[in-house]
């Protein structure tokens, strides 16, 4: 009972949580800025109490295959977040970057994606709680996750973004849960049947929630702020892009040259 108990305060305090922050985005008007954000996190909202209520009715095996395919569109949101974080962290710079930046750009996130698959699928196994597709989409989405942060995070001064702008806020929030659920993940798949095997999952699962509910404080906590005003670029990122949009230009000069050759 003390089990089942613990899942509610924490399905009840997720479900408070992503009330509150939903919200905040709506009074503040910061859907404007994240609607893919906001779509996100009503559809988690909406989902939760069907999970909920669907673990208790179906059995094990069909609930695991309701659960992946509930998951997966949510799945698919989450990398469209990722996408509209990119989108707002490079739209100052989006008419300095010549239009082959953009492709470079979209390459580098599907390659990250295509790596954080393979190093999941390496690392990650199947359990007696969920199966191997979700460990997989679980596990990428948490190293992709990781990898939006670290970039932005490693570009932020180039870039005007300091600690107090949403968009990095967004992407911090979603790296500190990212970086719960791998460890949460990795855990899982070092555990060895045995009489406390399903124990020991649900006490790990416990904190992989506890992480998201520190997400959503975060969230809820920076949203309410307002947000700092963006910074020009700096001298470097300001000369490297003029560097990139000559580049690219005498690129274009030299192959429109060949094509009247």
């Amino acid at each position: 009972m003390r089990g089942l108990s613990l899942d509610s305060v924490l399905w009840l305090a997720g479900i408070l949580g992503e009330l509150i922050l939903l919200a905040i985005l709506l009074k503040r008007r910061i859907y404007k800025t994240f609607p893919v954000f906001v779509v996100w996190l009503s559809v988690t909202l909406l989902l939760e109490p069907v999970f909920y209520l669907l673990v208790r009715d179906l059995t094990h095996d069909t609930y695991l295959k309701v659960f992946f395919a509930l998951n997966f569109p949510q799945f698919l949101l989450e990398l469209a977040v990722l996408v509209e974080i990119a989108i707002n962290v490079l739209r100052p710079a989006n008419r300095s970057l010549p239009n082959g930046m953009l492709i470079f750009f979209a390459g580098a996130a599907l390659l990250a994606g295509l790596v954080g698959f393979f190093f999941a699928a390496h690392l990650s196994a199947a359990t007696l709680a969920h199966p191997r597709p979700y460990i997989l989409m679980s596990t990428t989405m948490a190293i992709l996750r990781l990898v939006t942060f670290l970039l932005i995070a490693a570009l932020s001064q180039l870039l005007g973004l300091g600690w107090r702008n949403h968009v990095l806020q967004l992407a911090s929030g979603l790296a500190f849960y990212a970086a719960v659920t791998l460890i949460v993940e990795l855990a899982h798949s070092s555990l060895r049947a045995g009489p406390e095997y399903t124990q020991k999952f649900i006490a790990l699962d416990h904190f992989r929630v506890l992480g998201y509910l520190c997400s959503l404080t975060y969230w809820c906590y920076s949203f309410a702020r307002r947000e700092a005003p963006r910074k020009e670029f700096s001298p470097q990122m300001t000369q490297l892009l003029v560097s990139i949009s000559g580049s690219a230009k005498r690129h274009s000069v030299a192959a429109r040259s060949l094509d009247i050759k």
